[in-house]
């Protein structure tokens, strides 16, 4: 018999409503609303913008203690629970649905600009030695430790209440620890889940908007076909075609199948970069960088730059991203529970954050090294090209210098396309498991919840880059995501003092919480392996 689902009303119609004013107000008045959520947002990071930091660094701690805390040897749905992806499916996974789409947007975009526009405060020669090396660090920043310390420090929380604690599959659920059932299930936490709703709606339609813009550029760079509204259109109806059918098929099949595909075209894309370019410079660079990274974290992470020429740096770049991440926290989070079944907390750390965040390093410092190198080196104008074409231009401008350019180019428009069909497929499948009541995070949510969620998705990231009006959609999300800085606070705090209060063995390890301590495996079917992975593992059998 097919279930029966029942909506959950607010959660599906207040934040669809929302935004579908915000659209409306952004192509009515246009730059007079941009311009007003700009200055709004400007005074929040002035004002805010160091609760922001502080917090984010507390998430880091957070997520850094688990892993040699005994917290960290709990099992996530109890001693019984058998895991239902191998470790390669899971990191693969994790990886995509995380960052994959800033990495191919952003790779060789940051690096370079940091190095020739570097926080003005800080008095660095654009170009400079120093430039160099404080950009690779600053975008490491940007794009490994702290932003999956967000999405894990969520994901740990709700992973621990809605496997160990039994509770339904919502972000409000992680509110259970501190204000208790009856709270969490009530007015405050239908409140909860319409505000992360519609922070990831704005979050994925801003991801989707520049998505739309960087592939168009890219069919006009590989194929010469200028970008249009036309193209525009296209190109956005492909991308919600993809996403959609995957994320019906289900987190086993479509959405891991994404994953593990765009992880090797990673790989390859990385290998051949690697031995095509300046792999000595790379290297080189990487290790100057990481050395001053961690040496300087810290003081990166709580860089406010309060002086008269700062030029509000940190609050447009570093705290931009915190808020920015944080619009994809607690659903991204929610997301993560679904693959952690299994599992200790201390795998869950280790696989949802320190692993995506070495990657991060590594395809940075590729792609940094690659272009900096020319620029620097080789007398390419990389910088220029940046100013003349802008951001959406650069990751494919990158590869001018490489062999077969053209073919790694149209890789690259592929690589592109799959990140951002398997972000928005996962995010779609989690929001329309929230639309429900008592969803269970082995459930997939009905096909026409799939479909509601990326049509308005795919309509809003189309209709503001339409309009010209991405910037839009940006400060919309980034104003959604300030009240989850502290939402995440709560959470948080309410955890740690949740778990202190837990009884422990003679051993110092925590007991089971009741209702999973003699529970048996949830019976859920494994996911089938990784062609790929296993075609590799007979190789690598076969020639031993």
């Amino acid at each position: 018999m097919k279930k029966k689902f029942t909506i959950r009303p607010a959660v599906l119609l207040v934040p669809s409503l929302i935004f579908i004013v915000v659209i409306a107000l952004s192509l009515g008045i246009g730059q007079a609303f941009t311009d007003t959520l700009t200055k709004g947002f400007e005074v929040l990071q002035y004002n805010l913008g160091w609760v922001v930091s502080l917090t984010m660094l507390l998430f880091v701690g957070f997520v850094a203690v688990v892993i040699f805390h005994p917290i960290g040897k709990i099992k996530l749905g109890g001693p019984n629970a058998k895991p239902k992806m191998s470790y390669w499916q899971w990191f693969v996974v994790a990886l995509c649905a995380g960052i994959g789409t800033g990495v191919v947007f952003w790779g060789a975009v940051e690096p370079l600009l940091f190095t020739f526009e570097p926080a003005p405060s800080l008095h660095l020669e654009p170009g400079s030695n120093e430039a160099v090396i404080w950009a690779m660090s600053t975008t490491f920043l940007h794009w490994t430790l702290t932003p999956y310390a967000i999405y894990v420090a969520f994901g740990l929380v709700l992973a621990y209440v809605i496997h160990n604690m039994r509770k339904p599959f919502n972000v409000s659920s992680g509110l259970i620890p501190v204000v208790g059932d009856k709270l969490a299930k009530g007015k405050l936490g239908t409140f909860i889940d319409m505000l992360t709703c519609f922070a990831l709606i704005g979050g994925v339609a801003g991801s989707l908007g520049y998505g739309i813009l960087q592939l168009s550029t890219g069919v006009d760079i590989v194929f010469g076909i200028e970008p249009t509204k036309f193209v525009y259109f296209i190109v956005a109806v492909i991308i919600f075609a993809a996403y959609t059918s995957t994320a019906v098929s289900g987190l086993n099949r479509g959405i891991m199948w994404l994953g593990d595909k765009n992880a090797w075209f990673y790989v390859i894309l990385l290998l051949f970069l690697l031995i095509c370019g300046p792999a000595s410079y790379i290297f080189n660079l990487l290790t100057q960088s990481l050395g001053h990274y961690f040496n300087n974290f810290i003081e990166s992470m709580t860089f406010t730059a309060p002086f008269p020429d700062s030029e509000l740096w940190p609050q447009w770049w570093d705290q931009y991203w915190w808020v920015d991440w944080l619009s994809y926290g607690p659903l991204m989070g929610l997301f993560f529970v679904r693959l952690g079944y299994g599992r200790t907390l201390r795998e869950f750390v280790v696989v949802n954050w320190v692993m995506p965040s070495i990657f991060g390093f590594i395809w940075f410092a590729i792609f940094g090294g690659t272009v900096l190198h020319a620029q620097i080196f080789e007398g390419v104008d990389y910088y220029s090209v940046y100013l003349e074409k802008g951001m959406e231009a650069m990751t494919l401008e990158a590869f001018n210098g490489v062999p077969f350019a053209p073919v790694v180019k149209a890789f690259m428009l592929l690589i592109i396309a799959v990140s951002f069909i398997t972000l928005a497929n996962s995010m779609i499948s989690t929001i329309a498991s929230m639309s429900i009541k008592n969803s269970s995070e082995n459930e997939e949510a009905p096909f026409a919840l799939k479909l509601f969620w990326g049509l308005l998705i795919a309509a809003a990231a189309l209709v503001f880059t339409m309009a010209g009006g991405v910037d839009g959609v940006k400060m919309v999300k980034t104003f959604a995501g300030f009240p989850i800085v502290f939402l995440g606070l709560v959470m948080i705090i309410g955890f740690i003092i949740y778990m202190a209060k837990r009884p422990r063995d003679a051993s110092g390890n925590f007991e089971y919480e009741e209702a999973i301590a003699d529970a048996p495996d949830n019976g859920e079917p494994c996911a089938p392996p990784s062609p790929t992975m296993e075609k590799l593992k007979a190789w690598i059998h076969k020639k031993k």
